[in-house]
């Protein structure tokens, strides 16, 4: 049972609460006082350098390029995904 604009009962159809169509009133505002507060100090953190040089290590990758030598990437058989296969398996590739 659905009842629209109605005050005793839900849009589901259950019956309301007596008081549920009664206005709910607002809480009164009440000013608070300000407490003063100790003024922030602030830090001063400095940013990283613009330049182009910079003083970080980069991590070595060489070994990736050694180790990417003793693998190959091909598709496997009858599916759509990729797969990695070491070289010596390169000629079982999609049987």
């Amino acid at each position: 049972m659905i009842i629209n604009c109605s005050m005793r009962h839900s849009t589901s159809g259950r019956k309301r609460k007596t008081n549920a169509y009664s206005k709910a009133k607002r809480p009164v505002f009440v000013a608070q006082a300000i407490k003063e507060t100790k003024p922030v100090v602030k830090q001063s953190i400095p940013s990283a350098p613009l330049s182009t040089k910079t003083k970080y290590k980069t991590e070595d990758n060489s070994w990736k390029l050694v180790e990417s030598k003793n693998w190959t990437v091909a598709p496997a058989y009858n599916k759509g995904a990729y797969q990695v296969i070491p070289r010596g398996d390169v000629e079982w590739i999609g049987k």
